[in-house]
């Protein structure tokens, strides 16, 4: 709605008024001078993205975090991905996948992503059911395990999963909120 001089909020205070009044009897004027709604934040245009339809061209929701996550020692999965085999390291990612085949003898698998790309995770049986709820339910979820590198494809393999502490900012709040459910167990 930029393309047309309106801010994402302010096209829909606008649409929601006239909603509202879209069926009185008497024509209504609208409301004198325009609604002046603070700039959204990029995380926040990220979120909003990402509500609407999991996905946004500005921005990853991740990338709110990027900076904590540096500090604190995280890589992100373009670096992971480059790790060589047995290298030991925490990561953090959204969830976007979770698969338990049966054929897989009570292992899932689990995809997280970042703003630069994909992480295969294995998570043994045993793990799975020590960290049960949060396997189900993280849509932000941290990894400590190994890499698992094998003719170009990259495995975290699991040792413990954890709730990353990443603060209690506005952006990464929105960040978090802002995470698609994952798909499950298909």
């Amino acid at each position: 709605l930029e393309g047309f001089g309106y801010g994402r909020r302010d096209a829909i205070w606008q649409v929601r008024g006239l909603a509202r009044h879209a069926q009185d009897p008497l024509p209504l004027t609208p409301a004198k001078g325009p609604v002046a709604f603070p700039v959204l934040r990029a995380a926040e245009s990220v979120a909003w993205d990402y509500r609407a339809s999991h996905h946004s061209t500005r921005g990853h929701p991740m990338g709110a975090y990027r900076s904590a996550l540096c500090a604190l020692g995280y890589p992100d999965a373009r670096v992971l991905n480059q790790l060589p085999d047995g290298h030991r390291l925490r990561y953090v990612g959204m969830v976007i996948c979770r698969q338990r085949p049966g054929s897989a003898s009570g292992v899932t698998f689990f995809t997280l992503e970042d703003e630069t790309g994909l992480v295969n995770v294995v998570v043994w049986r045993r793990v799975f059911e020590r960290r049960e709820v949060l396997c189900k339910t993280a849509k932000l979820l941290g990894i400590a395990g190994k890499l698992q590198v094998a003719e170009g494809v990259t495995h975290l393999v699991a040792d413990d999963l954890f709730v990353p502490d990443l603060g209690d900012t506005e952006d990464a709040r929105q960040a978090r909120d802002a995470a698609p459910p994952s798909r499950d167990f298909h």
